[in-house]
């Protein structure tokens, strides 16, 4: 008698363990990253000090003219890889936040990047990279040989759109120089082929330094 009664204890703990078991909720793969919308803004060319989201305008700085504009948005466009986990606007429908985004009056930066959230949220993304050059000069010379080599300056702004903050800031300046100027960089040298390269060239070598730090 006794062993039954204790089979049946044992019996109804197996039941009761068992459904217990089936109503535990799905595990959910933590590895999985969940997808996020990148707005990409055009190049655009700063010319006060508070157009910039962080950094400083160059002295004397030359603005490039609009066809580099143009060129400077193809390759960020080329640079920028979608993902599984990554989606990314680019072209008129960016443009056209732009230009429905509201102003502010104040000429600060606090306005600046308030203008930047306003865009990013027009295109219900995650992040804006917001990139803008403030100095561009082309080689004077051949591939062979220059007598004043190019030379770019730029920033790539990482916007937070929910939160208006500043995720990153990649600030580019560079000016080529001959191997025997500068024998650290001997690396850059032979990357290049040991040629005198355009601006444009080293405007991608910047786009692409700005989104290895983003991880873009």
């Amino acid at each position: 008698m006794r062993i039954n009664r204790a089979i049946l204890v044992l019996l109804a703990v197996s039941v009761l363990f068992a459904s217990g078991c089936q109503r535990r909720p799905p595990q959910v793969d933590s590895k999985m990253n969940p997808q996020f919308t990148v707005g990409v803004a055009p190049f655009t060319v700063a010319q006060e000090p508070w157009e910039l989201l962080a950094g400083y305008l160059p002295d004397r700085a030359v603005a490039p003219k609009a066809d580099s504009l143009g060129d400077l948005d193809a390759a960020l466009t080329r640079a920028m890889k979608i993902t599984p986990e990554r989606n990314i606007i680019v072209g008129s429908k960016v443009k056209t936040c732009m230009d429905s985004a509201r102003r502010s009056p104040d000429a600060n930066r606090l306005a600046t990047l308030k203008y930047w959230q306003e865009v990013g949220k027009c295109l219900d993304a995650q992040y804006l990279l917001v990139p803008i050059v403030t100095h561009w000069k082309e080689r004077e010379g051949s591939a062979a040989g220059s007598t004043s080599p190019a030379w770019v300056i730029m920033d790539l702004y990482l916007v937070n759109v929910k939160t208006g903050g500043l995720v990153n800031h990649s600030h580019y300046d560079y000016q080529q120089k001959a191997l025997t100027d500068n024998i650290l960089e001997a690396d850059k040298f032979f990357k290049r082929r040991g040629q005198w390269v355009t601006a444009a060239d080293l405007a991608s070598e910047g786009i692409a330094q700005a989104l290895k730090e983003f991880g873009l």
